[in-house]
């Protein structure tokens, strides 16, 4: 979650923020939303059913998608999966709760402190996907100064994973191109990547994976 071309209005919701199956080749970022509606209520939107409802079924999917590929493919080797962290591993919903206007110097601060919990469908999820064979890994577009409290969040959270990547620091490429350059190198190293899950299309756009799970956010877009 960088500063760079990063947009907080979520217009055009069923569009942005909707829960999406798609595999990675045929994901493109869209515009980015124009109206001025604020993040407060994309915040709000997460305590609904509707969002509870599109998360679990987006996990849902993309658990049926990586066992339905290891039933037909017996013996494959070197199989994983990549996650975003915030907003689809990690939860930062107590500290917008209380920062109604939106600074990423204090969001920062927040990092920091290493205490986001875990949104738990993704957290079963990347267990279950270890516990299968998977590798795991976490691409995230927080800059490196954040690897040690990321590292003590995701440790406390008790969250297991094979790889973390970070940006080399604050800006830099769009995200997409930097996510996409980050799952090159991963299938580089001889790996396949069956699933790839995001909140944003910048998280799943570029290809090199198999399929995509796009989850639910109305808070913030990143391009």
């Amino acid at each position: 979650m960088r500063k760079m071309l990063l947009s907080f209005s979520i217009a055009l919701l069923s569009l942005h923020s909707s829960a999406i199956a798609c595999p990675c080749s045929e994901i493109t970022v869209p515009p980015a939303p124009t109206s001025t509606s604020s993040y407060e209520e994309g915040l709000k939107f997460t305590e609904t059913t509707q969002y509870r409802r599109e998360f679990t079924n987006a996990i849902n999917s993309a658990k049926k998608f990586c066992t339905n590929y290891k039933r037909e493919h017996p013996g494959e080797n070197n199989l994983a999966v990549v996650s975003d962290i915030d907003e689809t591993l990690l939860d930062n919903r107590p500290h917008f709760r209380l920062h109604p206007v939106r600074s990423w110097d204090v969001f920062d601060q927040w990092v920091k402190e290493s205490k986001a919990p875990v949104l738990k469908p993704t957290y079963e999820l990347l267990k279950w996907c270890r516990q299968e064979g998977f590798a795991v890994f976490l691409i995230t577009g927080r800059p490196e100064p954040d690897r040690k409290p990321t590292i003590i969040n995701l440790v406390k959270d008790q969250v297991s994973y094979d790889g973390l990547y970070l940006r080399d620091h604050h800006g830099g490429p769009p995200a997409e191109e930097y996510k996409t350059a980050v799952r090159k190198q991963i299938e580089q190293m001889g790996f396949k990547i069956v699933m790839n899950i995001g909140d944003q299309f910048s998280d799943l756009a570029g290809g090199y994976a198999l399929d995509c799970e796009k989850l639910p956010n109305k808070m913030y877009f990143i391009k």
